[in-house]
């Protein structure tokens, strides 16, 4: 695959992102609105984040029916769908909305990783993720800025209008790339229970390390996006620090080109190591030092590099260690770790912090990145 293809994929990849995350910032603070209360939308983001894991798991069934070109467009119906009930201030309408907008976005992401491993060759694989990522963090970053910014300056139902107006523009350029025309390799499962794929996941070594790895990394993503903006408010810093903290952290992942590079130049394990160990140590060097906030708040956002660094490997081992036939299956069930680390990590520190005070949540973080450090040295060393 040329470079060209590869910058044409990836970019479909940013059209799609735009259409939820121009909606990223927007729906939590809709949400709080109608409910008036952060637990009661804290319970309604869990009952939806269990929601989306389901959603990933009957997808192998879908694209089995009805094959992946139409799965994808499902998924962009389900967006198109969301899109209109999540503008009104109803919490029925509004809760089927966001379902609708949490399936939407699992049965496209299992849909286009479809195609990703149809359309990129292995050899290839550490070439395109950087640009994937990259195409996701522009997305993630203009998005909700832009989607409150409409919403509260210009036009209410705009941000609403503009998910829906990304969601038809991903449906023209993923024909324009020619994607409707690409065979995807179908299944042979004949047993497609949603328990007994999540068996024969669990029953393979390299899935297994490639998704706890993955979930690693999003664990920590999510604990510094919650966590952060809190420590910051708790210690002085104030909120727009803490939010200025978090959006130079996550501006990190800019770099995820030339850790893509390191990746092919010195190997996909030694990069995942690295990242992992100096993110877990900086952690405790944060924690030593959290009655300083600034001092801790500075570290946080280079500790942010360290686990940037995981991004330049993407989902490369996904990918490198999942069998032909098995695709739809693995994929639905790989899919499902970003919304597993948005119910694990608020879970677990929920538990903690009725015990201990909220620099907890440093310590606990470096735990989990030091043992994905160690177990990242099963990922062959060759691989690159």
């Amino acid at each position: 695959m040329q470079v060209n293809s590869h910058l044409k994929l990836a970019g479909l990849f940013f059209v799609h992102t735009m259409s939820r995350g121009i909606l990223l910032s927007v729906l939590p603070l809709q949400a709080f609105a109608i409910l008036g209360d952060a637990q009661l939308t804290s319970t309604l983001y869990f009952a939806i984040s269990v929601g989306g894991i389901l959603g990933s798991l009957v997808m192998p069934v879908v694209i089995q029916k009805i094959g992946n070109y139409r799965s994808f467009l499902v998924g962009c119906v389900a967006m198109l769908f969301s899109s209109a009930l999540l503008s009104f201030d109803q919490i029925i309408y509004f809760s089927i909305g966001l379902f609708a907008h949490t399936f939407a976005i699992a049965a496209v992401e299992v849909s286009l990783t479809l195609y990703v491993l149809a359309e990129v060759p292995r050899r290839d694989m550490t070439h395109f993720e950087p640009l994937r990522i990259l195409s996701l963090v522009l997305a993630l970053t203009i998005g909700p800025f832009l989607g409150v910014f409409m919403e509260e300056k210009l036009f209410h139902y705009l941000p609403y209008i503009i998910c829906a107006v990304f969601t038809l523009l991903a449906i023209i350029y993923f024909r324009w790339i020619g994607l409707h025309r690409v065979d995807v390799l179908g299944t042979d499962a004949k047993d497609m229970n949603p328990v007994n794929i999540i068996r024969r996941f669990i029953a393979q070594p390299r899935l297994r390390l490639a998704y706890g790895l993955i979930l690693a990394r999003s664990s920590w993503w999510t604990m510094f996006i919650i966590y952060m903006p809190i420590y910051c408010e708790q210690t002085g810093l104030g909120e727009l620090t803490g939010a200025a903290i978090v959006s130079v952290g996550t501006a990190w992942t800019f770099s995820v080109p030339f850790w893509g590079w390191v990746a092919r130049r010195y190997g996909i394990r030694a990069l995942m190591q690295t990242g992992f160990a100096v993110t877990g140590m900086l952690l405790l060097v944060v924690y030593s030092v959290n009655d300083i906030p600034w001092l801790a708040a500075s570290l946080m956002v280079v500790s942010a590099l360290g686990t940037t660094m995981l991004d330049g490997a993407g989902n490369v081992l996904f990918y490198r260690a999942v069998r032909g036939r098995e695709r739809a299956e693995m994929t639905a069930v790989f899919s499902t770790y970003r919304d597993a680390g948005q119910l694990l990590t608020p879970g677990i520190f929920a538990i903690l912090l009725k015990i201990f005070a909220l620099p907890i949540v440093f310590p606990t973080a470096a735990i989990w990145m030091m043992i994905a450090s160690v177990y990242s040295r099963y990922i062959p060393k060759r691989m690159k």
